[in-house]
């Protein structure tokens, strides 16, 4: 049986005044109520495309068609709290993500194009962009906790400038996921 890499394509958020303000938003909500897996400063990224466990000839079509895109430096803002799958259950918590300029959807198109064409299928669901910053464990305070991302809704994080798009390996362990980069695309300068 060969070895399954488990993959997905992703943008950092490494701005370390974003990287401290999730923090301290972490923070808010295990005090508001929630016991939460917080995603690790060195782990907050916005998953353009998850591709799941891949055998080595699948990987290598996908490290080769994302070498391939091409994509300009951009901005986007970190901004408003909410939750998945929504109502009364919480189970993930996120931060919205603007992109004014559509950088993203530069990107993704590209993606969508080139490995479409071998067979990949992207989630029906389609592609909002948000921040993964915890999973909710337990709610000791259902209602404290719904409140506080209330509170939170609208609020400005930072702003995040888009200079990479990586290629992830997902290594998951009892203590949570290791991401590595396989590969790294640089964008192009603005001039």
């Amino acid at each position: 049986m060969s070895k399954l890499t488990r993959t997905f394509i992703a943008v950092d958020f490494d701005n370390p005044l974003i990287v401290e303000r999730v923090q301290e938003l972490q923070r808010r909500i295990q005090e508001s109520g929630a016991v939460i897996k917080a995603v690790e400063p060195q782990n907050l990224h916005i998953t353009l495309w998850f591709l799941g466990e891949l055998e080595q000839h699948r990987l290598d079509t996908v490290l080769r068609e994302v070498r391939e895109v091409r994509f300009k430096e951009f901005k986007v803002m970190v901004k408003g709290m909410g939750y998945f799958p929504g109502g009364g259950r919480v189970n993930v918590i996120w931060l919205g993500v603007e992109d004014p300029s559509g950088g993203f959807d530069t990107i993704l198109d590209q993606l969508l194009g080139k490995l479409g064409r071998h067979g990949f299928r992207y989630d029906e669901r389609g592609f909002t962009p948000h921040l993964t910053i915890g999973r909710v464990k337990r709610v000791k305070d259902r209602q404290r906790l719904l409140q506080t991302i209330n509170e939170l809704k609208d609020i400005q994080v930072g702003e995040q400038e888009v200079m990479e798009l990586k290629v992830k390996k997902s290594t998951l362990t009892p203590r949570g996921p290791i991401y590595s980069d396989l590969l790294v695309v640089e964008a192009e300068r603005q001039s």
